[in-house]
């Protein structure tokens, strides 16, 4: 196995003996053994997967029920051996596979933290050092004393996940855990998850939510019928099984609406981009065929067009990576389409880390003066206490005549509002605080740092009067997802140095 590599899975298949009719007991087993009655029906689970995970990577596993996502990741843990091929693993593996395994229903939950703990090879005394911090991150300091039989799927999923991650695995595989918990509690997880990604662990996760999965993961695999369908990058492998769910009659499958026909700014295909049934951020909606969002779209065809001014027709990060062969890019976001089309450049760049991990970061930047032509932020211009000093660092880094391209949520017709009220907090996105709502007087801000900027206003989905009060409306953003809460026009920003 390479050196690279993290997991190496060779023509890999399982098959499993389902017994034609019932057998009620042992006498009954040896009886229809003798008699040449005893039949069984050969189920294949797994068939031939063949694939590499490397070092470092977020690796998904999508597919519907019964397609062999879980098999696969027992396979991987050594639950279950393989009845043909192998699998090979480097370094200490943490199983997330199912929820209540390793726990004992009438013990307390103090009790199976060191149960668990042991059977994931952890010494009693390393427990005793990190119990605090389970229980912190489990949220459990009330139930600690109380049978874990009368907790919840949630409540058990914290433990499990909590004592899991508690150090740095090698790998980490994870399997649908993060589906059982409450919107807050999956995106506590998916920071730690971030966290153990940004220190070289490599993470397996199997998932039912595409969104979870496009957020998290590098590189999908899409395995259906036991039969490996699709392997490759995140937004192409997601949108293929995507439009497969859509043609499927299942209830439980969500509908998605298409938002626009035009084309996309990421793959230079014309399609339709679309979003599930009921959500309002509606500049969310994805591209059919590569997975990028309508402001991701926008912001490349902000760049392509004002900053690079390419005027000869259509333009797309696919069709123009050429032109970004000799530039030094610094993505403040460690995913997205940005990262698919430019991200095997040589001048490219990602901060890594989780998103209070980036904000400090983006507060005092690693690198030397007039480093980057090109700096990518999406989203993170919220959550600073000081943005300008955020401006200041993106200015002293950039080149001159290079280019700071922002995709904030503006408030429209709006001046810029600071939040040091801590009556008033407010959390969008994955729980991180909101210090800052922007508004049309952004370029101003911009512009005392040396910038010259505008704001582009891309695509119009809502009147000014629509646009959500945050601090009005603060309980009810936090019973929902933010999909199906905020609302914001698609503008683009792009300041020059």
């Amino acid at each position: 196995m390479e050196k690279r590599t993290a997991v190496k899975v060779s023509h890999v298949s399982m098959h499993f003996n389902m017994a034609s009719e019932k057998v009620e007991s042992l006498k009954d087993y040896v009886i229809k053994m003798m008699k040449r009655q005893l039949f069984f029906k050969d189920f294949v689970a797994v068939e031939d997967a063949d694939f590499e995970v490397r070092k470092g990577e977020v690796f998904g596993i999508i597919g519907t029920n019964g397609s062999g996502k879980s098999t696969l990741l027992k396979i991987i843990a050594g639950i279950l051996a393989p009845t043909t091929g192998s699998v090979e693993v480097e370094g200490n593996v943490a199983p997330l596979i199912e929820l209540g395994a390793g726990f004992d229903g009438d013990l307390t939950a103090r009790e199976n933290i060191f149960l668990n703990g042991a059977l994931l090879g952890y010494q009693k005394e390393f427990i005793e050092e990190k119990f605090t911090s389970i229980v912190d991150f489990a949220e459990l300091w009330d139930f600690l004393d109380m049978p874990i039989k009368n907790y919840s799927s949630g409540m058990v999923a914290r433990m499990a996940f909590a004592i899991a991650t508690v150090v740095k695995p090698d790998v980490l595989l994870v399997d649908e855990i993060l589906a059982v918990g409450d919107f807050m509690f999956q995106q506590k997880c998916e920071k730690r998850i971030r966290e153990l990604m940004a220190e070289g662990t490599t993470v397996i996760i199997v998932s039912h939510s595409i969104e979870q999965i496009e957020s998290l993961c590098d590189r999908v695999l899409w395995i259906e019928k036991s039969k490996v369908r699709m392997i490759g990058k995140t937004y192409e492998t997601c949108n293929a099984y995507r439009n497969i769910q859509e043609s499927r009659s299942d209830e439980n499958i969500k509908r998605l609406v298409t938002v626009l026909q035009e084309e996309c700014h990421a793959c230079g295909s014309y399609t339709e981009f679309r979003i599930e049934e009921g959500a309002v951020l509606l500049r969310e909606a994805v591209c059919k065929k590569c997975g990028c969002s309508v402001r991701a779209s926008d912001a490349a065809y902000i760049y392509l067009k004002k900053g690079l001014r390419y005027e000869e027709g259509k333009a797309s990060l696919k069709m123009l990576q050429a032109q970004f062969e000799n530039k030094w890019i610094l993505n403040c976001t460690g995913y997205g389409v940005f990262k698919e089309y430019l991200g095997h450049l040589p001048g490219y760049t990602a901060l890594q880390g989780n998103e209070k991990e980036r904000c400090r970061m983006l507060s005092h930047l690693p690198f030397q003066r007039e480093t980057f032509d090109l700096i990518l932020n999406e989203e993170i211009m919220a959550y600073f206490k000081e943005p300008e000093k955020v401006f200041l660092e993106c200015y002293r880094v950039l080149k001159k005549g290079g280019i700071l391209l922002l995709t904030v949520p503006l408030h429209e017709g709006k001046i810029t509002r600071f939040r040091n009220d801590p009556k008033k907090t407010v959390y969008r996105g994955e729980g991180m605080k909101v210090f800052v709502d922007w508004g049309d007087d952004i370029c101003q801000y911009l512009e005392r740092v040396g910038f010259s900027a505008e704001v582009y206003a891309c695509h119009k989905f809502y009147e000014m009067q629509e646009i959500t009060d945050l601090d009005k409306e603060f309980e009810q953003s936090l019973k929902k997802h933010p999909y199906y809460f905020y609302k914001y026009n698609s503008n683009v920003v792009l300041a020059r140095k």
